[in-house]
């Protein structure tokens, strides 16, 4: 009988290490992928963090590339349209088989019948796709650079090519500060509105159209950080 009345006590000291060590992994994680504070007007302290890891590679479209050991590339959504999209309804990727161009859209994203297309940040054949994003939006909400990945492929022979117009590391963080200067300018001019996490889903269709031309739609001509 003592033994099962220290069940209760047992389980209760297991969840909090357990989140304990949740908390601990989720701070670690940030300071090791580095963070960025996005605020929006009205607001002196930054409304979010966003997290760019340093081993990336960013398209100036918002999409990212890692490459894997096997020598396919994984490819999906960064922080800050995530972010802005907030609690979105629609996840639609390239399926297995489709070949996808650097600089077009692959992907969409979106929320209330509207939606934002992302661009495929290198060239390649698509040999997977993460299907349990469909089920479990959270992993592209709150995983965007693990669990939530959207696809993965085999590089076409313009890889090296496509790499080098991409930002990894440093250069990646200062991309990712200049994209959300221009995202805090949508908060400052009254076309999105506080809280950041989710703008998107309080936004009209004209604010979905300005996020597209300003940060995806010149994608494929504008430089990095231009």
């Amino acid at each position: 009988m003592t033994e099962r009345r220290d069940w209760p006590v047992v389980t209760l000291v297991f969840v909090a290490v357990l989140l304990a060590a949740m908390a601990l992994d989720w701070l670690v994680m940030r300071r090791l992928e580095g963070g960025l504070g996005l605020g929006a007007a009205g607001h002196p302290k930054p409304a979010i963090e966003l997290v760019v890891p340093r081993t990336l590679f960013f398209h100036p479209g918002h999409s990212w590339a890692r490459l894997d050991e096997d020598g396919s590339v994984t490819v999906g959504i960064d922080d800050l349209i995530r972010t802005l999209v907030g609690c979105f309804s629609t996840i639609n990727g390239p399926s297995v088989g489709d070949f996808v161009v650097a600089g077009q859209p692959a992907m969409v994203i979106g929320e209330n019948g509207q939606a934002l297309r992302i661009p495929a940040p290198v060239s390649g054949r698509v040999t997977e796709v993460n299907r349990r994003i469909g089920s479990d939006p959270v992993l592209l909400r709150w995983r965007p650079y693990k669990e939530g990945w959207v696809f993965r492929l085999i590089p076409g022979d313009r890889l090296s090519t496509e790499l080098g117009l991409l930002a990894i590391g440093n250069d990646a963080a200062r991309w990712m500060a200049d994209e959300m200067g221009r995202a805090e300018n949508m908060f400052r001019n009254g076309l999105l509105e506080s809280p950041v996490e989710g703008a998107l889903e309080r936004a009209g269709a004209a604010a979905w159209a300005t996020v597209e031309r300003e940060l995806l739609g010149s994608a494929a001509t504008r430089e990095l950080g231009a």
